[in-house]
């Protein structure tokens, strides 16, 4: 698919994000009405995920588990302004050939699309700790030429680590770092299953694999400075481009602070993505993410 009807499909996730709910429904009743009793109905009783198939936008087939995907399930795509920023942007400067790692791939809807732009000669590295998680993307990355996924935790030592794993709906707060959300009132009701997982090293396992990165995702919930300290020795050769999920002071983001100082440290600078793709330079994050009001944001550092 050329990167002009990526944009076209991907706007159309946009405009389905933004309409209502009776547009959502008018759109594909059976589809909405099944997604949301699931979630209000038999979700909140027995806390079990539903496995479901559904169409990203870049196309192909995709496995996402109900109700943490209900977005991609209802649209095509992850909904949040945000990921849908990210996605035109990775639209924009991907090409074929280039090498992009996913840490904290999650059902892989960013290791497809990265798939999907680097074509035959590209390579996707895609990591989940979560075994969960983990199940539902090597099946969606399955057969998939230039493709390898990973079951480790990605941080800066190699060692068995204790994993939290949380109940499907909040699937995406899976973490190393329990403590960030103790206090908050979710946490109570959705307690998580310690898991004990073996962790790895990107810059050994990039060695490994004989690549050299155009981009890396990090998306680990407060684990970026670990991840990126075991990266140090590619951000300082080679130089990929970057893109992290930022936090608010109010929502605990002093793991990405480190994370950011250590950047720039090693001649990076910070750019949010604009809604038409592009970079924009910022200052510093917390004060753009505090003048823009936002409370998360996906944040790119470029040398």
């Amino acid at each position: 698919m050329d990167k002009q009807s990526l944009y076209n499909k991907l706007r159309s996730v946009e405009q389905m994000a933004a309409t209502s709910k009776l547009g959502r429904f008018l759109k594909s009743p059976k589809r909405y009405v099944s997604a949301i009793a699931y979630r209000e109905f038999v979700y909140k009783r027995n806390k079990r995920e539903k496995s479901v198939s559904c169409t990203p936008f870049f196309g192909g087939e995709m496995e996402v588990l109900l109700p943490s995907s209900t977005d991609i399930y209802l649209t095509g795509g992850k909904s949040h302004a945000s990921e849908i920023n990210l996605a035109r942007w990775m639209i924009s400067s991907l090409k074929q050939g280039d090498v992009y790692l996913d840490v904290g791939a999650h059902y892989g809807y960013f290791s497809l699309l990265a798939s999907a732009l680097l074509g035959s000669d590209g390579r996707v590295l895609s990591f989940e700790a979560a075994p969960k998680t983990y199940a539902v993307l090597k099946g969606n990355l399955a057969n998939k030429a230039g493709i390898k996924d990973f079951n480790y935790i990605v941080s800066d030592t190699e060692e068995n680590l204790t994993f939290y794993e949380f109940p499907n709906l909040y699937s995406e707060y899976n973490t190393l770092d329990i403590e960030q959300y103790k206090g908050q009132e979710w946490i109570k009701d959705n307690p998580p299953r310690e898991v004990n997982l073996q962790s790895v090293v990107l810059d050994k396992i990039i060695e490994a694999e004989g690549v050299i990165p155009r981009l890396i995702k990090i998306d680990v919930e407060g684990a970026e400075f670990r991840v990126l300290k075991g990266l140090k020795k590619n951000l300082e050769t080679n130089g990929p481009d970057i893109v992290m999920e930022f936090l608010s002071s109010d929502r605990g983001n002093e793991e990405h602070l480190k994370a950011e100082a250590f950047l720039i440290s090693l001649g990076y600078s910070p750019y949010s993505i604009l809604d038409t793709g592009a970079l924009k330079s910022i200052n510093t994050v917390q004060d753009y993410m505090t003048q823009a009001g936002l409370d998360s944001d996906n944040i790119v550092f470029r040398k």
